[in-house]
């Protein structure tokens, strides 16, 4: 059976030489010669593709390709311009259309470009409804494994009690969630949840931020502030990267924990204070205490109930039910429907390690449902718009596994220019080091520079050197 292309241009010769061509490749070609005619064929027919010139005398292309998608026109949509320009290119795409020609065109760059739309279109159609499978969540936490199931159980055991909560796990784990899901099952879940990050904050800064301060407290304090505590009374208080808190510091948090009381930065009279507490750290909070870096008696006093958040890469075959949630979550925000991962496609992300974890598999699902103009979502679309997915040495022991190649190397006889081993280990790392960086911090700049100990415009510079794009 062929496939059904309409073609719409209010100049004949451009209908004939598309139509003539298109016709010799064997499709079916109906014509349309202005925007109304485009909408109302598109309604009433049923094509595979529609070729849709953007100036025409009734109604623009652009138009014409806004009111198909309002009213759930999916046939794909190819837009004809002799204006190659960047605003008509991202309005197009922004609106919905697949692609876009420009005149004057080749043909056999139309004929492609025709059928990978097609094809697209076609494969996004054959597909059978995704079986009903029910995955278990909590909020936006998602997962079946056992390791998950038993954290759910623990969060259902604790979220009513009034009693302190330390989550711990690596970065991106999803620690807010746990917390949020929580607070949010507790008797406190009409009150405010509160949460401070103390890595994000001035170390001088962080026991004003905390407890805040009266008005000429120090240097700058024009005008009383309320602090955290206070915010958050009879709620919440998520005290993030607790582990990065000062041993001064520690101590006043734990006589606040104690007497249930603070005083502001300046201030004479106790303020009293009836909040929850979850701490989240990515450190392990014991090896500071021996250290001597974290007090073991407020290490104690947050420890009461301790949830593990495992990395993801030891729980992979959650990793299908939260590309289908990050899917049904961007597919509405973002306006992007009927996406779908292909199995295989799926298989290949459960095969990566995913150093910056759930927070780094949302980032990647979002970005390659945005930047993918099919439905469905195959190998090739990982490889174009994610190729680090499939770079060897994408595992936790990355680091150690350049170092050794690279110092076998040496020792066969390989490679004997040892002098150069610094650099041609970091030139190897260095990509990846950004990269996770960039995860770890869900694309903030300003913090990625600060972890690794450089400004900003360097780490720009950086970026564009090494091709990264931190969407």
């Amino acid at each position: 059976m062929k496939h059904k292309i309409l073609v719409v241009d209010d100049e004949e010769n451009i209908r004939w030489i598309l139509g003539t061509y298109l016709e010799k490749a064997g499709y079916e070609i109906e014509y349309g010669i202005n925007g109304k005619e485009a909408i109302d064929k598109s309604i009433a027919g049923e094509f595979s593709l529609i070729l849709l010139d953007i100036k025409m005398p009734d109604i623009n292309g652009f138009d014409v390709l806004q009111h198909l998608r309002e009213n759930r026109i999916e046939t794909p949509i190819i837009l004809i311009t002799a204006q190659n320009t960047v605003s008509n290119a991202i309005k197009g795409i922004k609106i919905g259309a697949y692609d876009y020609i420009a005149k004057p065109f080749d043909l056999d760059e139309v004929n492609t470009t025709v059928e990978k739309a097609i094809a697209s279109y076609q494969q996004s159609r054959d597909v059978k409804p995704r079986a009903e499978q029910e995955y278990v969540s909590i909020g936006e936490i998602v997962g079946n494994s056992p390791e998950m199931l038993k954290i759910y159980k623990t969060v259902g055991r604790v979220a009513d009690k009034d009693i302190t909560v330390l989550i711990t796990g690596e970065s991106g784990s999803g620690k807010e969630l746990i917390t949020r899901a929580i607070h949010f099952n507790s008797g406190r879940k009409d009150r405010k949840i509160v949460s401070v990050n103390i890595a994000a904050i001035p170390k001088e800064l962080i026991e004003s931020e905390l407890f805040g301060h009266e008005k000429g407290a120090f240097t700058g304090a024009q005008n009383k502030k309320i602090g955290r505590f206070e915010e958050a009374n009879h709620g919440t208080l998520h005290i993030d990267e607790i582990g990065e808190m000062s041993v001064d510091l520690q101590t006043k948090l734990l006589r606040v924990l104690e007497e249930k009381k603070l005083y502001r930065l300046g201030g004479e009279n106790p303020i009293e204070v009836d909040v929850r507490i979850i701490a989240s750290t990515n450190k392990n909070l014991k090896e500071q205490v021996e250290k001597g870096n974290f007090r073991e008696d407020l290490y104690y006093r947050l420890n009461a109930i301790n949830i593990n958040l495992p990395p993801l890469r030891n729980r992979v075959d959650d990793i299908p039910f939260l590309i289908e949630h990050f899917i049904n979550k961007y597919s509405s925000e973002l306006k992007l429907h009927n996406k779908s991962f292909s199995q295989n496609a799926v298989e290949i992300l459960k095969k990566y390690s995913w150093p910056g974890n759930v927070r780094e598999l949302e980032n990647t699902v979002k970005r390659i449902m945005v930047l993918t103009p099919d439905k469905i979502i195959e190998e090739i679309h990982l490889k174009e718009i994610s190729p680090y997915i499939f770079e060897t040495g994408n595992n936790s022991d990355m680091f150690d596994s350049v170092v050794g190649e690279q110092i076998s190397r040496l020792l066969s006889g390989i490679d004997d220019s040892s002098s150069d081993l610094y650099q041609s280990i970091i030139s190897k790392v260095e990509k990846q080091l950004f990269r996770k960086i960039l995860n770890y911090t869900n694309g903030n700049k300003k913090k990625a520079a600060s972890m690794l100990g450089i400004n900003r415009n360097t780490l720009s510079k950086k970026l564009a050197d090494l091709d990264i794009d931190s969407f």
